[in-house]
């Protein structure tokens, strides 16, 4: 009687045992399960971003906005940016962004007020597809927003390219991508475009601005950046060359250090198409830029992540090669920040102008101006 009962329980022993160990290595073996892809899985954002200056003249004749106007104000309050942001994601791969600027009410609206409305398809890291109204990939200035620039506003290199239609707000699509995954620190963009500005009925033209931005780390804080433009104005072939670097380093635990430098090189648009005269050749327009952000900050509150930051951009432009008017510009500037993504900033800034000719009645003409600005977004 007992020689059964025991082999009945050493059998049994032996099955739980094996099925025990079955499971143990079924679990080994396991692997995680993908992520279910959702055709419908609907997010919305909204954020706000509010910018606005005291501005005083420091140079008689000159106004608070740096243009020669002996009759104008000298100082008072004007407001840069009132944005108000919207992203909406059908799912993980596929949204949309709003932005409009409701400051731009401050004077004529007319293709002003939106800047960006555009579709965005995101397959993967290695490829992306965007469509709609948004600024092209052309340049450092064009991978980041207006709130976390190292200086109190866009270079007037940018400036001048936004007038060309090479950057700024445009109506095309682009395609970009990353190869981080695959252990090649390469990122890609190609743009298409039309080339004549935002809120555009449609193009005044058959040709299309064609733009490529390469950008590669050689070290993780060092990145450079590789830009070409191409396009065709008034049946000539207009271009654009551009290089830049970025470097940013933390010094110590409270202190970090680094700088932002762009050389842009290439045809003036707006200049050639201002030119009146006759059989004028486009190789005739040509512009040179440079610029270069160091900057500085300290830590003074890690809970609430508030610093102190130094920057001091200076920037050398010519705007007509060898018949233009050559600027050179230093801007100091102060901040205390509360929040690394600069949720809220107040800025002491100094604008020093230099031009080889004054134009009188123009922002051409060479002026000093001091700013208190203010920013906070939400």
């Amino acid at each position: 009687m007992l020689k059964p009962i025991l082999t009945s329980f050493f059998s049994l022993s032996l099955v739980a045992l094996i099925s025990g160990q079955e499971k143990k290595d079924t679990l080994k073996i396991e692997t995680p399960k993908v992520k279910e892809f959702k055709i419908f899985n609907k997010k919305a954002t909204i954020g706000a971003l509010l910018v606005g200056d005291y501005a005083n003249s420091l140079t008689k004749e000159v106004d608070m906005n740096g243009k020669h106007n002996p009759s104008g104000a000298n100082n008072g309050f004007y407001l840069v940016y009132f944005r108000v942001n919207g992203k909406f994601a059908i799912n993980d791969q596929l949204s949309a962004q709003i932005l409009v600027n409701f400051a731009d009410f401050k004077s004529d609206p007319k293709n002003k007020v939106l800047e960006i409305a555009a579709l965005k398809w995101t397959p993967s890291t290695y490829f992306n597809l965007q469509v709609g109204q948004f600024r092209p990939y052309f340049g450092l200035e064009d991978m980041f927003p207006a709130e976390i620039l190292k200086s109190y506003t866009w270079s007037n290199q940018y400036s001048l390219l936004g007038k060309s239609n090479w950057e700024s707000f445009q109506i095309g699509a682009a395609v970009s991508g990353s190869l981080i995954k695959k252990k090649i620190p390469l990122r890609y963009y190609y743009t298409f475009y039309n080339g004549n500005g935002k809120n555009q009925l449609q193009d005044n033209d058959n040709s299309k601005n064609h733009a490529i931005r390469l950008e590669y780390d050689i070290l993780p804080k060092l990145q450079i950046g590789i830009n070409e433009a191409l396009t065709k104005v008034e049946g000539q072939n207009a271009d654009m060359f551009g290089a830049d670097i970025t470097f940013n380093t933390k010094l110590s635990k409270l202190w970090n250090a680094g700088f932002n430098s762009e050389f842009k090189y290439g045809t003036n648009i707006s200049a050639f198409s201002a030119a009146t005269l006759a059989g004028k050749t486009i190789s005739n327009y040509k512009m040179t830029g440079f610029y270069i952000i160091p900057f500085i900050s300290r830590t003074i509150n890690e809970n609430n992540k508030s610093f102190i930051e130094f920057t001091c951009r200076y920037e050398y432009l010519e705007d007509v090669n060898k018949n233009g008017n050559i600027g050179r510009f230093y801007t100091p500037m102060l901040s205390y920040v509360i929040g690394d993504d600069y949720t809220s900033k107040v800025s002491l800034v100094g604008v020093i102008s230099d031009y080889s000719k004054d134009i009188i009645n123009t922002n051409q003409y060479s002026s000093s101006l001091l700013l208190l600005q203010y920013q906070i977004r939400f």
